[in-house]
């Protein structure tokens, strides 16, 4: 009997620990999960005016189209010659 209750105290000591520890990590940290402590501040970096954002995305588009274009000139000229090579399936 006086082992199980040996036992039964140790178990609960540790399960005591274990909430301490839980409730201490709880109280320090942020709903947002990082620790109190460690927050650093944010230096987010970009274009703050999103005009100026879609603009440089449309010119961005543009030159993308402009490449599209000539890649699909240069492929309707001739000047682009595909070749097939599998050294698998030679005729013998």
């Amino acid at each position: 009997m006086k082992r199980s209750l040996v036992y039964l105290n140790s178990v609960l000591s540790v399960i005591a620990v274990l909430l301490t520890l839980n409730l201490w990590a709880m109280w320090n940290t942020t709903p947002g999960g990082q620790m109190v402590g460690i927050a650093e501040q944010a230096n987010a970096q970009g274009i703050a005016n999103s005009g100026a954002q879609r603009k440089m995305i449309i010119d961005e588009l543009k030159i993308l189209n402009k490449k599209a274009s000539a890649i699909g000139e240069m492929m309707k000229s001739g000047k682009v010659v595909v070749q097939i090579r599998n050294p698998e399936f030679k005729k013998k």
